[in-house]
């Protein structure tokens, strides 16, 4: 139990890495098209160069904050912090606009506004395991 929870949160740490080293890759790959998709998705009309660089900055700062034993923890708080926000903005799409095209990129091109709903939820839910066992761990 003891590796378990010692294993875990790294586990997780790692996989959120990879995942946001790739997603800000594609986005940075793609700038242009990205910065388009944002300024036609509503709310963000206007607001597209902030909201990309932002995007992209805060997935890097989660990135190398995740690298390091000593703010694996604030890394995984940002990771669900910005997971959240995603899955907040995505509810809202569902909700006022059913017809929108998804704008996801890379691996998740394919995926619907409620497939992208579902997938942050286990995105989420990945991050806080990670959190209340690092937590409980640090607490000890």
């Amino acid at each position: 139990m003891k590796y378990f929870k010692k294993t875990i949160p790294f586990a997780v740490s790692i996989f959120f890495v990879i995942l946001f080293c790739y997603a800000s890759i594609s986005k940075i790959l793609d700038f242009r098209n990205f910065q388009s998709q944002l300024g036609q998705s509503p709310g963000l009309a206007g607001y597209e160069i902030v909201v990309a660089y932002g995007i992209i900055s805060l997935q890097m700062i989660a990135v190398i904050l995740l690298c390091f034993r000593t703010s694996r923890f604030l890394g995984l708080w940002i990771t669900f912090g910005i997971l959240s926000v995603f899955a907040g903005y995505v509810a809202f799409i569902l909700i006022y606009n059913k017809n929108l095209p998804c704008t996801c990129i890379g691996l998740f091109e394919k995926i619907n506004w409620k497939g992208n709903l579902i997938l942050n939820i286990g995105l989420i839910t990945i991050a806080l395991a990670g959190i209340f066992i690092a937590k409980k761990r640090n607490q000890k």
